[in-house]
């Protein structure tokens, strides 16, 4: 049954129901005020969605569902609201289910067509998160764009501007073989790509050690 009844005969689920646990549901402050905003905005919404609330023996209600919407209500001044009054009779195991039913969302939001058909600032305003926009990788996008008809030398994505790149070409597997062998390249790293059979890749400390190495031998 739904009645309008007085913020001061409300109460906050403090666990004094016997069989059901205080209130677990809290916001951050961003999603509080979005909330207490929207209340504002929207205060019609307050009837089309009441409080539930569980009558006691000493003539107040306690909040089964909608704890932080009455703490925003009083907040913003509200002396009686819209409430959906449960039969005394039901159940610490149903009240348990109504408080744990009313927080969960079964759907999920497209977050892709929010961003795309709907207006991303008002979706905010009203209490949609969105993740945090990535920084922009200038290195990577300027990678990206480079195609087979543009790239001067087959790059490997791996590397950034951290790091200098030497590059020598082979065009037959006799002196490939000859400078894997010379350069001890078992720990190179091969990539192909859409020109080039192979790209090894062996880091420079390794071409030192294979450099010294053939100084020392007889």
């Amino acid at each position: 049954m739904t009645q309008t009844i007085a913020t001061s005969l409300l109460e906050y689920n403090k666990g004094q129901i016997e069989g059901l646990p205080k209130n677990p549901r809290f916001f951050r402050d961003s999603r509080y005020e979005a909330m207490k905003r929207s209340i504002e905005e929207s205060p019609e919404m307050l009837s089309l969605r009441e409080l539930i609330v569980y009558p006691m023996e000493d003539g107040k209600y306690v909040a089964v569902c909608g704890n932080l919407r009455l703490r925003a209500c009083r907040e913003l001044g509200y002396k009686e609201l819209p409430c959906k009054v449960l039969d005394p009779s039901t159940s610490p195991k149903k009240l348990r289910e109504y408080a744990t039913k009313d927080n969960v969302s079964f759907g999920e939001n497209d977050l892709d067509a929010m961003e795309h058909e709907w207006d991303k600032t008002e979706l905010a305003s009203w209490g949609i998160e969105f993740a945090e926009e990535k920084p922009k990788d200038e290195f990577k996008e300027r990678f990206d764009s480079i195609t087979d008809e543009t790239a001067v030398y087959p790059l490997v994505p791996k590397y950034d501007e951290r790091h200098e790149l030497f590059i020598i070409q082979s065009s037959n597997e006799v002196d490939s073989n000859w400078l894997r062998e010379h350069l001890g390249m078992q720990r190179m790293k091969s990539y192909k790509t859409g020109k080039v059979g192979k790209s090894n890749v062996i880091d420079v400390k390794d071409v030192r050690h294979a450099l010294e190495d053939s100084h020392t031998k007889p």
